[in-house]
């Protein structure tokens, strides 16, 4: 076995075409890839529309990886927190449902503070409005919030927290627990707009079923240039058994996902990180977070 390129890797975050926005590779060329480089799954997702059929037609480009999907409680895929939308995307196979990402209440806040509405949101939809929060009045997961968790642990599925906030996602993570929902993915927690602290964090770990999603894309200069240091940081801080390594790869100014991947092992690896500690975070972690073991 090649020891800097693990076995079964499962990406849990890829961006394919067709999309809204140009994406390096569709999601039969994705799946072909993927197939021929080892992988053992992949997770197909879109901020607009409902990837969990596409994942049953790609799957006919992969002899051997799982070619997975799901949805995005975005206004444009689903008109928000819509538990009949969600219902519908795990009756056709979804396996991760994510909260709201670019509609998301916090999403639109960090762009209006930063300045970065029109240059980054424009291409994915400007919304009116607020955005999407996730909690009521009482800072408590809405009804149609919990609507959604109930149909995710009924389905056996996997809840990703989207571009929530900090305070959002430390109520609605507990409450996904508390309603059996078996797997929970945060998102990029590295990501600016996220920007999840290590102590809660650590807060979170202490529930069984909940993974860290630490993308490389964060890393890049067109994205939030997060040092990979400060993310190998996090992982020693948090725990190695919590992470998942995925790319959140497929731009179309980006390398390939599978290239990302190499890459990502490869940095990972020369932090100090370990052969088995990379398996952790490619194979094994993301493998329980999707329900595949």
């Amino acid at each position: 076995m090649n020891r800097r390129w693990p076995r079964d890797i499962v990406d849990t975050h890829v961006h394919t075409a067709p999309d809204v926005v140009p994406r390096l590779m569709t999601d039969s060329e994705f799946a072909r890839a993927a197939d021929e480089a080892g992988y053992r799954a992949v997770v197909l997702k879109s901020h607009h529309t409902v990837t969990a059929a596409r994942a049953t037609m790609a799957q006919q480009h992969a002899a051997q990886a799982q070619i997975l999907g799901g949805v995005v409680l975005n206004l444009h895929a689903t008109g928000g927190i819509n538990p009949y939308a969600v219902q519908t995307a795990l009756q056709l196979g979804a396996r991760v449902i994510w909260l709201p990402t670019f509609t998301s209440a916090n999403q639109i806040r960090y762009a209006a503070e930063v300045g970065v509405a029109s240059a980054n949101l424009k291409r994915l939809g400007t919304i009116e409005g607020s955005g999407i929060s996730v909690l009521d009045e009482h800072g408590r997961p809405t009804a149609d919030v919990c609507a959604v968790l109930d149909l995710i642990a009924t389905a056996g599925a996997t809840l990703a927290t989207g571009h929530i906030s900090p305070a959002e996602i430390m109520q609605v993570v507990p409450e996904a627990r508390r309603r059996g929902v078996p797997h929970v993915l945060i998102t990029h927690p590295e990501l600016h707009c996220v920007g999840l602290g290590v102590d809660d964090q650590l807060q979170l770990a202490e529930l069984d079923g909940v993974w860290f999603e630490r993308v490389l894309v964060v890393t890049l200069p067109t994205s939030d240039d997060v040092p990979i240091g400060d993310i190998a940081e996090a992982v020693r801080t948090v725990g190695v058994d919590s992470t998942v390594m995925a790319t959140d790869f497929g731009q179309a100014h980006n390398v390939s996902p599978v290239l990302g991947m190499s890459r990502y092992v490869d940095s990972m690896r020369s932090l100090g990180f370990s052969q088995d500690d990379v398996e952790a975070m490619t194979v094994h972690n993301p493998a329980a977070a999707l329900a595949l073991d």
